[in-house]
C-alpha cells in the first residue's frame, strides 16, 4: 500500500485495479462498451471509476501538536497582568498555527479530488452535448406543435360556442314563427349550427401520446422593476448580505395561475391591470410587468 504524506494529512491509495462504481449521475471516468440501442442502461453503469479509492487520516505529528496547543491554552484562565497576557498570546499563536497547517494541507489533500471531480464533469458533459442539442430540438419542436395545437382547439371551441348562441337564436325564433315552412326551416338550420359546433367540439381534443406531460401556465416577465416594487413590494424580499431587493418570482407565478383567478393580481381595483379578454381573465396587465402564455412538454 502506497502512502503520500502531506502535513498533518496522510492519504493511502492502495495498488489494486478495484472498480469503484459511483452510484450517481455525478460520477466518472469511462464509457463501459456499447450496448444494442433496443437495451435500457441503467444511470449507475453509465460512468464509472477506475482505480480510485482513499482513506483520509490525521498523521501522528498532528495529534501532537494539537495536543501542544490545547496543553498551552487549557491553563490560561484569566488575562489581567501583563504575564498571563504574554501567556495566552503564546497559546493562541499555537492554535493559529494549527489552524493554518490544517486548513493549508486539507485544501492540497482535497485538490486532486477537486480536479477528479471537474474532469468527471466535463466527460459527462461533453458525452450528453450531442444528445442534450437532440433533447432541445424535439422539445422544442413539440412545445411548438402543442402549442399551436392548443390555440387551434381555443379557435374552434369559441367558434362552437358562438355557433351554439346562433342556434339557440334560430330556435327561439322558429318558436315565435307562426308559419310553419319558416318555421321548420328555422328549426333545420339551428340543427346544422348544432351539429356544427358538435363537430368543432369533437375535433378540439389535442392528441397525446402515452408518457407524454404537457403543461400550461401564464409566465411573466419585469420590463420595470421600480414601477412593479412600487405597485406589489410584497413581492419583493430585501436581501442584507448584498443590500438588494430579489424577486419572490415562485410566489408572483403562483398567483398569477390561482385556478379560481381570484389572485392578487386578478382582483386589483385599477380595471386597466385587469385582463381585457373575458374569456381568459388569468392574463391580466399589472404596471412593470408582461404577461404571457408558456406550454411546456416532457417526456415521462
Amino acid at each position: 500500500m502506497r502512502a503520500t504524506v502531506l502535513p498533518g494529512f496522510t492519504h493511502y491509495t492502495p495498488g489494486s485495479s478495484r472498480l469503484a462504481t459511483f452510484q450517481t449521475a455525478r460520477a466518472a471516468a469511462r464509457i463501459r462498451r456499447r450496448r444494442p440501442h433496443h437495451f435500457f442502461t441503467p444511470v449507475s453503469d453509465t460512468i464509472i471509476l477506475r482505480d480510485f479509492a482513499g482513506v483520509p487520516e490525521i498523521t501522528p505529528s498532528a495529534y501532537q501538536l494539537r495536543n501542544d496547543a490545547l496543553n498551552a491554552a487549557h491553563p490560561v484562565r484569566q488575562v489581567t497582568n501583563d504575564d498571563e497576557q504574554a501567556q495566552a498570546v503564546a497559546a493562541l499563536r499555537l492554535l493559529k498555527d494549527l489552524r493554518s497547517g490544517l486548513e493549508a494541507t486539507r485544501k492540497s489533500v482535497k485538490a486532486p479530488v477537486l480536479e477528479l471531480g471537474r474532469k468527471i464533469d466535463a466527460l459527462a458533459a461533453d458525452f450528453l452535448d450531442d444528445c442534450l442539442k437532440q433533447e432541445g430540438r424535439l422539445q422544442g419542436m413539440i412545445n411548438h406543435f402543442q402549442r399551436k395545437q392548443r390555440e387551434i382547439a381555443r379557435t374552434e371551441a369559441k367558434e362552437g360556442k358562438s355557433l351554439e348562441q346562433e342556434a339557440q337564436e334560430l330556435e327561439e325564433r322558429a318558436v315565435k314563427e307562426t308559419d310553419g315552412d319558416k318555421q321548420r326551416a328555422l328549426l333545420a338550420a339551428a340543427f346544422d349550427k348544432r351539429m356544427e359546433a358538435d363537430v368543432l367540439a369533437g375535433g378540439a381534443v389535442v392528441a397525446k401520446p402515452s408518457g407524454l406531460v404537457v403543461r400550461e401556465r401564464v409566465n411573466f416577465k419585469i420590463t420595470d422593476a421600480i414601477v412593479f416594487v412600487q405597485a406589489y413590494p410584497q413581492f419583493w424580499k430585501w436581501k442584507g448580505d448584498d443590500e438588494t431587493l430579489k424577486l419572490d418570482r415562485m410566489r408572483v407565478l403562483d398567483e398569477l395561475n390561482r385556478e379560481d383567478a381570484k389572485g392578487v393580481f386578478h382582483v386589483t381595483r385599477f380595471a386597466d391591470e385587469r385582463s381585457d379578454d373575458a374569456a381568459h381573465p388569468e392574463f391580466v396587465r399589472p404596471p412593470g410587468m408582461q404577461i404571457f402564455a408558456e406550454t411546456k412538454a416532457h417526456v415521462r
